[in-house]
């Protein structure tokens, strides 16, 4: 199973007046997350862009346990939880430096379309990518 971990370091225009950083952005981390996690599976945004393949986020779930600050470096480590021939499920945790459990956890689920934005069968027209998802996600 792949799990890749995304160095974080917290911006002080990421956080409010307290300096704890506001719930919206953990969104932003995930994509950056999700950015580095699809470049270490070998097929990369900038690939996808190339062929006309997207994974349009369709749900989001997230729970926050304990609050990340200003300054802090704080790692997202992102894996697959779920995979089909047209859709992928990815789960987050955010962890903060020295910490004994995620701050943040995070699914989201996507849908692959293609350059006409309909569902994409991604087994049957990109089996090579569709074989890379699979070895990402078994154990």
């Amino acid at each position: 199973m792949l799990i890749t971990e995304t160095p974080i370091e917290v911006r002080y225009p990421d956080c409010d007046p307290m300096g704890i950083v506001h719930h919206a952005v953990y969104v932003v981390w995930y994509e950056i997350a999700r950015m580095d996690f699809f470049k270490k599976m070998g097929f990369s945004y900038t690939d996808m862009n190339a062929l006309g393949i997207n994974p349009p986020m369709v749900d989001l779930h997230v729970q926050y346990f304990s609050t990340a600050k200003y300054p802090q470096d704080l790692t997202i480590k992102t894996s697959i939880k779920s995979y089909a021939k047209n859709k992928i499920e990815l789960q987050y945790e955010t962890w903060a430096e020295g910490s004994e459990k995620p701050i943040n956890t995070a699914v989201t689920f996507h849908i692959w379309t293609g350059p006409d934005m309909r569902a994409y069968n991604m087994e049957e027209k990109l089996p090579d990518v569709y074989a890379k998802i699979k070895a990402a996600a078994d154990i």
